[in-house]
């Protein structure tokens, strides 16, 4: 016989530690519960008021059709733009049918975000968010049957810098 088998009850020890798991998959199941309860409650807030939160945050407003809102505008945007990224690229493409325009566009960008000045017409603006980060230099357009494609390298660098830790005294 095992000689501290008088000291450590394993028959009771291994009850106490079944009755244990069974209230501990009881109380993970009351905290699965909650945490999904909890997110699916802000998911749908955040569904329902995505227009309010773009606005408040980048100043326009996009309805559940896609359009853009502009501000205190009323009537949708002109530019619609499919926005996709590649392995080494992010490309803005939209459709532009008059190709005379082409010469009272202006196009600018960010690390995150572009511009889009003139088009449709001379006073309008444009600011899409990008889904990843591009570099300052580098990027080209191109314009073929009647769409503008805006392509941007996308940044590989992602700057961090290290920071020295003086020794303990």
């Amino acid at each position: 016989m095992f000689p501290f088998q008088s000291l450590f009850p394993v028959k009771e020890i291994m009850q106490q530690w079944m009755k244990h798991s069974g209230e501990s998959s009881s109380i993970e199941k009351f905290v699965q519960e909650s945490i999904s309860k909890s997110m699916s409650t802000s998911l749908d807030y955040m569904q329902n008021n995505a227009s309010v939160l773009n606005q408040a945050i980048h100043g326009y407003q996009v309805s559940q059709e896609g359009e853009v809102f502009v501000g205190d505008q009323t009537k949708p945007s002109e530019l619609t733009p499919t926005i996709f990224d590649s392995h080494d690229h992010v490309y803005v493409k939209f459709r532009m049918k008059d190709p005379s325009k082409l010469t009272n566009i202006k196009i600018f960008h960010t690390s995150n975000q572009i511009i889009i000045e003139g088009y449709p017409n001379k006073d309008s603006y444009h600011m899409f968010a990008l889904p990843e980060l591009v570099k300052k230099k580098g990027s080209s357009t191109s314009y073929k049957d009647e769409f503008l494609q805006i392509k941007l390298p996308k940044a590989t660098d992602m700057q961090y810098t290290e920071i020295d830790v003086p020794p303990m005294e």
